[in-house]
């Protein structure tokens, strides 16, 4: 079958055989000028000292004409003085080159400027237009300076064409999302090859939604595009907080409880929550790393395949090429089930072709503990505030009472005397020193390229013996020919994770500072003579740190793509792709038979002490994908038309297993251990997900947009009658600014609205919730086998897919070259069909099932903006800023979440009940219910009037207006909002030749806080036991008559319920990031073999302002870090 030939080619052959036959009427001695037509235009002029490059000027602009010429030739011309009154503008040009050794020649619309003794000569220009990774550019735009002449590459990114010959010839080369090039040419023997780079100074070009790369200028999804660079301005080694600078939609929710512990797994959201996920009763029992089936959380794509959050937590942000945030239904409704949360989609780095370069990386970070938000007292505050509270006080005329109390005050006024003031909080604490590195090894040729990657990650957190260690190695190739391009990636990483051995650092906050941790001789004390911290004995926790406890554990991940593409026509191609991914886990929790953790489970009973639990994890997972494309431009009509096929099957292993009764912590293997008391918990789970999905991406004169997207899933999830659902998207877009009346308002660069409405749905639930499972009894057995099966959960076969419906509108405005470019967002998303936990009676014989609960509303907007203020050789300035606004609404609820709010009265009334938990800090936390019209983040408690200043007691506001002092459960209303009305991030970029400073800011403001500590440490401060907040003296009820904000400091007796009285206005502002770098001279460098060295310098988490004064960080503290890093490229 013959090819079709390219614009390109056809127009490069007329004009070479237009060039022949000039050339044979030159031999016969005809003048091409003669051959001029009749309705040349003409020209009325007067020329005065004019150079001859004007001269030329003058004539494009009045006439349809092209040049072609040497520069520095026609430079050499002199200045022109004549007029013209109506002559044709070859009679012009002919004119001014009189008396000149330069005549010229007419081919079509095109002049040739040469010497007059130099024949006309045609020569061939050959070439191949490539991207940064080496991967050919079809449909590249080829033209040659000065003219209209040129065209576009061939699917195989190639072009050719003649030109009359000249000393050089200048191409110009530009393609969508890449730096336009010139190239100049003088060896016309040697064929052309053109690197394009990306376009990083303008918007973004590209989409990658992965499923296949979409122009942004098409586009009517709702986007973001992050790069590598971006990146790393904010951080080194978090890509996850990274992303939230540049995205406002993009949380990473504020974890209270573990701080920067390295072993902690952010939980992220986009545009809010869409999901009850785990409910407040439940919450204790949650692990800190436990996001596997989180509802709430987006999915994260890596080079078109599915991967997890610990896989992306792990990854060194050097690897990432960019990273695109997906957000509305036109950008994500390809991805069917696993959409609705939005869709994170990371390209990593492709090596380049060319000579061998390697690329290495270091980052060194000092960690240091954060302890500002901490408000403790010293040792002689603490004493004082035990004195006045009444703590030493004799009850009646007990006689060994007093004699008790005297003695406990006096030997703590001794050691505050001599000087005992232990500073509890630094003692589990450390400043760390981490380092990351990173190796880049890549080369090849246009049709074979390969990579290699190394990276080594030590992350050793702030609280002593805890670390997070990473190694990874990967592989990749390229390969390249006319019809197919192979790429495959193979990698392989461990990470080693431990915690640390202190424990949770909430118990040094308690400890008392008049304590002595040492005795006389300098060892550790092993019991304490007042504090009470662990299992409400006087242990020492430091002496505890020094034992054989350990909680560690290690996994190996193994991953394997595989991409190829075969391209049938240049327009017309198939993709398969393939990816594999394996990884095994394995963790160590040991407990030394000398550790108090014993005391709770065997009081004296020393038999069974000391206990080993071993967990071992397989997961693995393989994705296949057959795709099918189409793109062709037909006149001002773009098509983009694809579909396929695609499939997915995962399948987890864990068991675990406990042994107890060791002798020592020296031998903690399992076979010292004395027994084995439960039997080993095994299980596996197996998920698989079938899709077939079509799209469509249509603009017609690149003005009138549409999207359109439709998929249909099937998952193993659900019952046989819903195993498949449908999902869609459409998408309306205009280009404003390419309508012909915009070119009169050229200030206006870039202006375009679009709209879109979709369906996604989400899987975010463990698998089985829709049919029973069994377990086999094997404690009783027949002759026949087990004596019975057992059902453990009870499925629901009517369980349905939940489904969100997306609607989102926009604009984006760009203005004087960006100087301004703006972009909003208003959206509005339903999830119908809620899926949650049902609560069964116990005489069910089962807790929990799956059903469909409710209906939830998001909505709200995103406003970005940024400026370049400044861009010269040497200066670059700009600016950027961004806010998300987004409200929550429960609009349904089911009678099950119903039966939930009762449980959570419950929960209180049958607490207070009990005399001996009168003072359970458990009371303290206030709750998540469920009611229509409130949001899923709504807390509740009881209205407060505040401490009644005649007696100290606390007045509530019930539901209808009455004022009492007893607090009643249903009586508790919606008392404040976690979710922020605002947030977002503003920083600065500057460049000053080869120095660099960037710096971000993040914000939030209109949520509210349950301040917690001003209960725990302020209100109901155990100051007997405990050490306490500054603040727990003051602002106290004494007499009547005084307004204040808390009750008595004597008054212990009861616990303070959930109340608005402690519910605060959260406002913060933080310094995330600042980034300071510096460029060596590559001249110099090039001398000693280096081709680039850039070293930074920055810092994380500077500073943080809060409207709240609250601990933070309670069981691992935050912390804040400086970082160095250097940059080398051989």
């Amino acid at each position: 079958m013959k090819k079709k030939k390219s614009n390109l080619s056809a127009k490069c052959e007329r004009v070479g055989t237009l060039l022949m036959l000039v050339i044979l009427l030159q031999s016969f001695g005809i003048g091409v000028s003669r051959a001029q037509s009749s309705d040349e235009p003409r020209l009325t002029v007067e020329f005065s000292e004019t150079p001859f490059i004007d001269v030329i000027n003058y004539i494009k602009r009045h006439t349809k004409f092209d040049f072609l010429y040497n520069n520095e030739e026609v430079q050499k011309i002199l200045a022109v003085t004549h007029s013209f009154k109506s002559v044709p503008a070859s009679q012009v040009l002919q004119s001014c080159l009189e008396g000149t050794e330069y005549t010229f020649r007419l081919f079509q619309n095109m002049i040739v400027i040469q010497k007059r003794q130099k024949t006309l000569e045609p020569v061939t220009v050959r070439g191949k237009v490539l991207d940064e990774k080496g991967m050919t550019l079809p449909g590249a735009t080829v033209i040659v300076k000065g003219t209209s002449i040129g065209g576009s590459t061939n699917d195989q990114g190639m072009f050719v064409f003649s030109l009359p010959k000249m000393d050089t010839i200048y191409l110009l080369v530009s393609f969508v999302g890449m730096e336009t090039r010139e190239v100049g040419i003088t060896n016309f023997n040697q064929e052309v090859v053109v690197r394009m780079k990306p376009d990083t100074k303008g918007v973004e070009e590209v989409v990658v939604t992965g499923y296949g790369n979409v122009r942004k200028t098409s586009f009517t999804g709702n986007s973001v595009t992050v790069s590598r660079d971006e990146l790393l301005k904010v951080s080194k080694t978090n890509v996850m907080k990274a992303l939230e600078v540049y995205d406002p939609s993009f949380r990473v929710k504020t974890n209270n409880q573990w701080g920067s512990d390295p072993n902690a797994l952010p939980e992220m959201q986009i545009r809010g929550q869409s999901s009850i996920g785990v409910k407040d009763l439940d919450r204790n029992t949650l692990s800190k790393s436990a996001l596997e089936n989180n509802p709430n959380l987006p999915i994260f794509i890596m080079d078109n395949f599915e991967t997890t959050i610990q896989k992306v937590y792990d990854m060194d942000p050097n690897r990432i090429e960019s990273i695109t945030i997906l957000k509305d239904a036109a950008a994500t409704a390809l991805y069917g089930s696993r959409a609705a949360n939005g869709v994170v989609v990371i390209t990593t780095v492709a090596p380049k072709s060319g000579e061998v370069r390697v690329t290495y990386n270091m980052v060194g970070t000092i960690s240091m503990p954060n302890l500002n938000d901490y408000n403790l007292m010293n040792a002689r505050q603490k004493l004082e505030a035990e004195v006045a509270s009444g703590m030493y006080e004799a009850e009646g005329e007990d006689f060994w009472f007093k004699k008790i109390r005297i003695e406990e005050y006096q030997g703590k006024l001794k050691n505050v005397r001599e000087g005992v003031n232990t500073y509890w909080l630094a003692k589990p604490l450390r400043t760390e020193f981490n380092h990351k590195h990173s190796l880049y090894l890549e080369g090849g040729n246009e049709e074979f390229r390969y990579g290699i990657d190394l990276g080594y990650n030590n992350e050793n957190g702030v609280m002593k013996g805890s670390y997070r260690d990473r190694i990874d190695a990967g592989f990749s190739i390229y390969y390249t020919t006319s019809k197919v391009q192979v790429s495959n990636y193979i990698s392989y990483g461990v990470t080693k994770e431990k915690e640390s051995p202190y424990g949770e650092f909430s118990q040094y906050t308690k400890m008392l500072p008049y304590e002595r941790y040492k005795d006389d001789d300098g060892k550790m004390l092993r019991i304490l003579q007042w504090s009470r911290v662990l299992d409400f004995e006087p242990y020492n926790p430091l002496y505890e740190a020094d034992l054989g406890n350990y909680d560690k554990g290690q996994t190996n991940v193994l991953v394997e793509n595989l991409s190829v593409n075969w391209f049938i026509k240049p327009t017309f191609w198939v993709k398969g792709e393939l990816g594999i991914s394996h990884s095994t886990g394995k963790r160590e929790a040991f407990i030394d038979p000398l550790s108090v953790k014993n005391n709770l489970e065997y009081g004296d009973d020393r038999t069974n002490v000391g206990s080993l639990t071993l967990t071992n994890t397989e997961y693995t997972s393989w994705e296949g994908k057959l795709a099918i494309s189409y793109n062709e431009s037909i006149n001002n009509h773009n098509i983009n038309v694809g579909g396929g096929l695609e499939v997915k099957t995962t399948r987890r292993r864990t068991n675990t297993g406990t042994y107890k009764g060791f002798q020592s912590a020296e031998f903690s293997s399992p076979e010292f251990a004395r027994s084995m008391p439960y039997k080993p918990n095994f299980q596996e789970v197996q998920t698989r997900l079938f899709g077939m999905f079509a799209r469509l991406n249509y603009s017609y004169q690149d003005i009138y947009l549409l999207d359109a997207s439709l998929r249909i899933d099937g998952s193993s999830e659900f019952g046989s009658d819903k195993r498949y659902a449908p999902f869609f998207s459409g998408g309306l877009g205009l280009n404003i600014h390419k309508y012909a009346f915009m070119e009169k308002y050229d200030f206006v660069n870039h202006l375009k609205v679009r709209g879109s409405f979709g369906q996604t749905g989400k899987v975010n639930f463990a698998p089985y919730a829709a049919v029973p499972t069994h377990e086999i009894d094997i404690d009783e057995w027949y002759i026949s086998g087990p004596a019975s099966s057992l059902m453990t959960t009870r499925g629901n076969r009517d369980l349905k897919w939940e489904k969100t419906n997306k609607f989102d509108v926009g604009f984006e405005l760009g203005v004087l070259r960006n100087l301004l470019y703006l972009e909003f967002s208003w959206y509005n998303e339903i999830t119908n069909g809620l899926i949650t936990d049902v609560t069964l009676p116990s005489s069910t014989g089962f807790r929990t099932y799956k059903s469909n609960m409710g209906k939830v509303e998001n909505k709200g907007f995103e406003i970005q903006f940024r400026s370049d203020l400044l861009s010269t050789a040497d200066w670059y300035v700009a600016v950027f800023g961004n806010l998300a606004h987004n409200t929550n609404k429960i609009k349904k609820i089911s009678d099950a979440l119903k039966a939930y709010n009762d449980a959570v009265n419950e929960y209180y009334n049958q607490e207070i009940e009990s005399l001996w938990d009168k003072d359970n800090p458990n009371l303290n936390r206030v709750m998540t219910k469920y009611e229509e019209g409130q949001s899923l983040s709504a807390k509740y408690g009881l209205k407060s009037l505040g401490i009644d200043p005649a007696n100290g007691q606390e007045l509530y506001v019930y539901r209808d207006g009455t004022v009492s002092y007893d607090w009643i459960a249903t009586e508790m209303r919606n008392i404040g909002d976690e979710m922020p009305w605002g947030t977002g991030s503003f920083g600065v970029n500057l460049r000053w030749k080869n120095i660099t400073f960037s710096t971000s800011f993040l914000y939030e403001f209109g949520g509210d806080f349950y301040n917690e500590t001003l209960i725990d440490k302020v209100e109901n401060a155990k100051i007997e036991e405990y050490n306490v907040d500054r603040r727990a003296m003051s602002e106290r009820w004494k007499k009547f008559g005084d307004v204040v904000m808390y009750k008595d400091i004597k008054d212990n007796t009861q616990t303070t319920d959930p109340t608005s009285r402690f519910m605060q206005r959260n406002n913060v502002l933080s310094w995330n990031s600042m980034t300071i770098g510096y460029e060596l001279n590559r001249e110099m460098l090039k001398r000693i073999g280096i081709e680039n060295i850039r070293i930074e310098v920055g810092t994380n988490d500077l500073w943080r302002l809060s409207t709240v004064k609250a601990e933070r960080g309670l069981s691992y503290p935050y912390a804040n870090s400086v970082n160095f890093s250097v940059n080398v490229r051989f």
